[in-house]
Parts: structure tokens; sequence; C-alpha cells
């Protein structure tokens, strides 16, 4: 306890430790990991999910941006040799640098809020490599990431995230559980990749009519999309096109961006 009360948060890294042991294994659990199990844990903080995991897996992998957490974490771990630390960002760090095994490896953090979204994408494109990944996220952000349409959190996120993952919210925790207490409470999702190829041009085809129609989020679509494809074109697909881009499915946006790739 000597050095951990040496540890402090910084803001300019986004860190809020968990500290309730209580809370920390109820995550465990519901990350049901296997002895079996590799990890990669992003962001360790002071290792207090990290030891969970380690305990649990076969192997875990924890990235660490903060140079002060490295000694700290490498004098509590110092006798598992089932662990390693990485002192880099996730966003500059590669899956494949670990394995070239598909589908080999099961992601865990507590995400800095301001980065969740590059750390999304990060995961999207090394998504080849991920069994699922379980992350402690700003709960209006997760929420984004699991609305329907028509609902109040419904975005270009929410479409992302069902074309990509299954998604489900495990337990919503409140802001008192963490060190400094953020202004917000979190909640700790589950994403599991449904593609075990990611469709590159598809994919970005998806996104440009995503950013093409919520940039005109309250307008119908119809005047949107007269701007990128003649009368022809539209026709060919069976919408209702007086709808806004929040009561389309994501099923729709990808008939959309289908015309799109076809449109060139």
């Amino acid at each position: 306890m000597k050095n951990f009360n040496r540890i402090y948060p910084k803001k300019r890294f986004g860190q809020n430790f968990l500290e309730d042991q209580i809370l920390l294994d109820e995550l465990a659990n519901l990350m049901q990991i296997e002895n079996y199990d590799r990890f990669v844990e992003i962001g360790p903080g002071t290792g207090n999910l990290t030891q969970l995991i380690v305990d649990r897996s076969d192997f875990c992998t924890s990235i660490e941006i903060d140079r002060n957490l490295i000694s700290f974490l490498k004098k509590k771990f110092i006798k598992k040799d089932n662990f390693k630390l990485i002192n880099e960002s996730i966003l500059n760090f590669s899956l494949s640098s670990i394995t070239k095994e598909r589908k080999s490896i099961r992601l865990a953090g507590n995400l800095p809020y301001n980065l969740s979204s590059p750390i999304l994408e990060w995961c999207i494109q090394n998504s080849e490599f991920i069994i699922d990944m379980h992350f402690m996220l700003q709960k209006e952000f997760a929420e984004r990431c699991v609305g329907d349409e028509n609902s109040k959190s419904y975005g270009k996120l929410s479409v992302i995230c069902d074309y990509l993952f299954e998604v489900q919210v495990l337990k919503n925790v409140d802001k008192s559980f963490f060190k400094p207490p953020p202004k917000v409470d979190s909640s700790f999702v589950k994403f599991k990749p449904k593609k075990e190829f990611l469709d590159q041009d598809e994919f970005t085809n998806l996104k440009k009519i995503l950013n093409y129609l919520f940039s005109a989020k309250r307008k119908k679509i119809k005047k949107t999309l007269a701007k990128i494809f003649n009368e022809n074109e539209i026709q060919k697909i069976n919408l209702d096109f007086d709808l806004r881009p929040d009561q389309l499915n994501t099923q729709n946006f990808l008939e959309l961006s289908k015309l799109l790739n076809d449109h060139g």
C-alpha cells in the first residue's frame, strides 16, 4: 500500500482507477475468463483488474502509456511468468506483433473517455485477431454503441457497432467507484466481432454514406441523397425516402452504401 499511495491518476491520460474489490471481482466474473485465454489489457493503471486476469487466464499482455506506472506494475507482477508489460500507446501497437493466429486474443480495459472512439477504431482495424472486448466506457458513449433507430442515442456510432459487433451492456457503474470520480457514470460493455474478415471497401462506403446522411440528421434523406445520386439510381432502392437518417436501420444504410459503391 505504501507504493500505491505514490501513484496518482493523471488527468492528461484520462486516468480514473478502479479499486473496489467486490466490483472488480464482479467484472472479472462477467468476462468469463478461462485458463486458456490470452488477453491484451489496455491501460492496466494500478493493476487491480490485471491481477484477476493474470490469475485466471493463460497470459496477459498489458499496454500502459504512463511511464510512472511501469516500475510499479513490474514490481507488482514480478513473480508472474504469464504477464508481459509494454510501455506504449495502444494506438501505436499492433496485435500482429504478438500473434499471427486469427481470433486468438481477448481485450479488456478501463478506457480513457477521450480515447474511446480512437481505441474502438483501432479494435476494428485489428479485429481479425480479436475474440471479444470488455471495456469500461463512459455511459453516454456506451448508449450510443447500442442505440436503436428512433432512440435519442442513435447515430453513426450505433450503426457502425451494429454492423461490426454484437454489443451488450453488462453493467452500469456509478462514478463514485472511481478514483478520482469522473463527472459521469460508466458502463461495462462487451463487444464481439461479427465478421471473420473486414470488407474494407464496404466499410469505407458505409462510413461515407453515414457521414453524408447524418450531416443533415434532421432532414429527410431524399434531400441529401439527391445531391449524390440521380433519380434512376435512387429508384433501385426500396426505401421510404421521407424518413430521416435516425429512422433507418443498419441494413438500409448498407443498401445505400452499395449504391454508393456502384455509383463510383
